[in-house]
């Protein structure tokens, strides 16, 4: 998608998700790769950027659910603001 095309009209999420999700507990710790992303601008304002990229920003996260914790890397697909002091990051594993 370049920055002056229309969005296409997506799918539920429930479509576009692989497997189905389950609610649970516990800890989580996201580390991202020191990469450099480049893209085309799509607007600016004071307060922030709208960009666009071909590339994938790479994350690993270490999960611990049951006492048990976990690693698995992936890439970023989402962050969105919630609230005004929660934002959701969304991973796609590998």
């Amino acid at each position: 998608m370049t920055p002056q095309e229309p969005q296409p009209t997506s799918a539920t999420a429930a479509e576009r998700r692989g497997d189905k999700r389950r609610r649970t507990t516990g800890k989580i710790k996201l580390r991202i790769d020191a990469v450099t992303l480049e893209g085309e601008l799509d607007n600016i304002s004071p307060s922030g950027v709208l960009f666009f990229t071909g590339a994938d920003l790479r994350v690993a996260v270490e999960i611990e659910e049951n006492g048990q914790p976990v690693v698995r890397t992936g890439r970023l697909v989402r962050a969105q603001r919630v609230r005004a002091q929660h934002v959701g990051w969304a991973i796609e594993f590998d």
